[in-house]
């Protein structure tokens, strides 16, 4: 940047003003917020050549281009859509059928304008104007308008009436063909304007022509035809609806002759009359499941009273306990008689013993009446199965009774419903036909839609003027125009870099001092960018690196202490704070101080892969108490630097970060080492590097040379000024040390004066 951006940049405001408070003491800063005026008149005067030049070309240009631009005239006619009374003497039925044709709003004006414009509408005014064989929209009629008004041409006399003008054009040539025609019409449309006017019903037609007669005649007739084409579609509507009606009364009226048959039918088919029963009643379904539940009580007696006298053959010394057995007589007289026998038996075997004869005629005798005694047991059970399956059958004939009975009920209602639908199609069928009928009666109503509804508000006028180009207006504009593109471009040229080249720019632009320039290493890798500084502990970079550990001491003090807990951030990922951090780093514990580096970016972490080292057990697992301090310090790099390394937690990187646990590590590292090194990440793209800025002695704020822009930088830096956060210096990395020579900033003698050896290349 030249001496003259410089000076163009003194009149702008520096970020740190009236926020810094450590400013005064870092750059030499203007605190006056005014606007250069007199730096501004400066560069415009410098610039006044380039203004005054682009003044005259414009002005020079617009008098060529008007002196080519043939006159233009806009005639204008006005046309009222007209909101009839109408409308409110229609049935509500009617404004429904014809609501395309009735609608009175913003959507109607539309389509007007629409139908106005329409290639249909343009043709029809061309065929009634002979416009075909204009020379203005016709250039292949040229000739012959030529030759036929050449007379009138010298008279100066235009196209007054519509006889005359169809007299000095002629007719509409036979051999035209359809392509002609369409490039007409579309030059015709291209002349054409049609525009609503605001909060009314009205609309502007405004044709432009090159004669302000035709232009006024094109436009009266476009309006004429257009009011035609509405009376025409009025009566087609009106010719159409009135069809329509006839047929939907006689659609209407066989509906209702249907549906009235298909009613009567159905109810005379199902004996479905008025005060006939046709529906069983909910009394004799009742009684019907009565006569079951009695049935099915009998039928569950006979079963058990079969079961009871079955299980007698089973246990014999129970048959006095059967019911049956109980109510039978003879069974009863038998049992007796046995009992006696049993009795003498019993005496006799006492008296004679089991071999006499009386005792084997007792035996006899009462295995008799035991036989009799089964007999009539079995006589019981058959008559018990007998009644069985008679309540069997009565119960089962009951349960089809009444399932009929059910089917019949819901068959009947079945009928029933369906009458009733049928009895409904009839009524709506009627009411339908009778509301068609009111209407078709009221349609004289329709006559009124054979208005056009619309009128000619103001034929066009023949414009005295024309309407294009308005030289003094033009003319005006393009000097204006030329006047301000002349100042805009003398600013751009002075105000094209928006990035930052010295550290004086920086310093007054943002308001915190630049403490170091770090020169770029092109074509390396990361892991040959993180081993440069021990490679070439001699060349540049190291050199540059070197400068910014010094001045940190000298310039970063905090109450008299040279900052301990250092935290390197950028705005933007890739503007060398990580590669910063290690080159730092390395050459501080190479130089004999105690130095360890914290990976702090848990986003995007870097560190392990400059530095060529694992990142295994990270500063996460300590955060997270799944390792300690000992497991994550790494104390191999060859330098003697301690790294402690991280790893990728986006979702609770800031949370890890914030917590006590981080607070008391930074602060027991700072107790325990000489240099603590944060690797924070972007400020921009998270508030991490704001959490470890509260947490460290100073902060390191990295800028690309000549690439990051000036905007991002004061957002970035902006959000440390507002915390009030004072320790805060900026460094420039990437540096392009011959490109920055060539600008004759005054820190480059730096390189070149101090030093024989340039930047190196890989």
């Amino acid at each position: 940047m030249n001496t003259q951006t410089e000076q163009f940049d003194t009149w702008q405001r520096p970020l740190g003003v009236g926020v810094h408070s450590g400013m005064s003491r870092s750059s030499p800063v203007d605190s006056d917020p005014e606007i250069d005026i007199r730096g501004m008149l400066l560069m415009l005067w410098r610039r006044k050549y380039v203004i005054f030049s682009l003044v005259i070309i414009g002005i020079c240009s617009a008098m060529i281009g008007l002196s080519f631009i043939k006159p233009s005239y806009i005639a204008r006619t006005l046309v009222l859509i007209e909101d009839s009374s109408t409308q409110q003497k229609i049935p509500d039925e009617l404004k429904l059928m014809v609501s395309n044709y009735m609608r009175f709003d913003n959507s109607l004006i539309l389509n007007e304008i629409e139908v106005i414009k329409s290639r249909t509408m343009a043709r029809r005014v061309i065929e009634r104007l002979s416009l075909m064989t204009d020379p203005e929209l016709n250039a292949s009629y040229q000739k012959f308008i030529k030759d036929n008004t050449a007379e009138s041409a010298v008279k100066g006399e235009g196209f007054k009436t519509l006889s005359l003008y169809k007299d000095e054009l002629g007719s509409l040539p036979a051999n035209v063909s359809d392509e002609q025609i369409n490039q007409v019409i579309t030059r015709f449309l291209e002349n054409l304007q049609v525009r609503a006017i605001s909060g009314s019903y009205a609309i502007q037609i405004q044709y432009s022509a090159h004669d302000p007669n035709k232009a006024a005649l094109v436009a009266n007739t476009i309006a004429d035809i257009y009011i035609e084409n509405r009376l025409d579609t009025k009566f087609k509507a009106t010719q159409k609806l009135s069809s329509w009606l006839d047929n939907r009364l006689k659609e209407l009226r066989e509906q209702v002759r249907v549906s009235d048959q298909a009613a009567a039918a159905y109810a005379a088919k199902h004996n479905l009359f008025q005060g006939s029963k046709t529906i069983m009643s909910a009394e004799e379904l009742s009684q019907l499941n009565t006569q079951l539940v009695n049935a099915k009580a009998a039928q569950a007696e006979a079963k058990a009273s079969l079961e009871q006298v079955s299980q007698l053959a089973k246990n014999p010394e129970s048959i006095g306990s059967a019911v049956e057995i109980i109510n039978s007589g003879f069974i009863q007289n038998l049992k007796r008689d046995a009992v006696a026998l049993q009795r003498k038996k019993s005496d006799f075997s006492e008296r004679y013993g089991e071999r006499h004869p009386e005792m084997i005629k007792i035996q006899t005798e009462l295995a008799d009446l035991n036989s009799k005694i089964e007999q009539e047991m079995v006589k019981i059970a058959d008559s018990l199965q007998n009644e069985l399956a008679i309540a069997d059958a009565r119960v089962e004939a009951l349960e089809i009774s009444l399932e009929e009975a059910k089917g019949a009920r819901g068959i009947d209602n079945e009928k029933m419903i369906k009458l009733n639908e049928l009895t409904r199609d009839v009524e709506s069928n009627r009411l339908i036909f009778d509301n068609f009928l009111q209407t078709y009666k009221r349609t004289d109503e329709q006559e009124k839609l054979q208005e056009a509804q619309a009128r000619v508000l103001s034929y066009a006028a023949v414009p005295n003027k024309p309407a294009y180009p308005d030289r003094l207006l033009f003319l005006s504009l393009t000097t204006a125009l030329s006047l301000f593109l002349g100042i805009f471009l003398s600013f751009m040229l002075e105000k094209m870099d928006n990035t930052f080249r010295s550290a004086s720019q920086l310093e007054k632009y943002i308001g915190f001092p630049c403490f170091a320039l770090i020169p770029r290493l092109e074509n390396m890798n990361q892991k040959e960018l993180g081993k440069f500084i021990l490679d070439k502990p001699s060349s540049v970079v190291a050199e540059s690196v070197r400068t910014l550990r010094t001045v940190l001491g000298l310039r970063g003090r905090k109450n008299g202490q040279k900052p301990k807990i250092i935290t390197i951030t950028s705005s933007f990922p890739g503007e060398g704070k990580t590669t910063l951090s290690c080159w730092l780093s390395r050459l501080a514990a190479k130089s004999g101080d105690k130095v360890i580096l914290i990976d702090g970016d848990l986003r995007r972490p870097n560190i392990h892969k400059t530095l060529n080292c694992k990142n295994d057990m990270t500063l996460v697992d300590y955060l997270t108490d799944k390792a300690t301090l000992e497991d994550v310090i790494q104390k191999t790099d060859p330098s003697g630097l301690h790294v402690i390394c991280a790893k990728s937690v986006p979702n609770s990187a800031l949370d890890l970060i914030g917590s006590d646990r981080m607070k008391r590590l930074v602060e027991s590292l700072g107790q325990v080492y000489d240099m603590v090194i944060i690797d924070s990440p972007a400020s921009l793209a998270v508030s991490d590097a704001r959490v470890f800025s509260m947490l460290s002695d100073h902060t390191v704020y990295c800028i690309a040379w000549d690439r990051t822009p000036r905007e991002v930088v004061m957002a970035g830096v902006k959000q440390f000024a507002d915390m009030g956060y004072s320790s805060l210096s900026l460094v420039l990395t990437n540096v392009d040390v011959k490109r920055h020579a060539r600008y004759g900033y005054g820190d480059t003698l730096y390189y070149y004066g101090n030093y024989n050896e340039e930047p190196q290349k890989a």
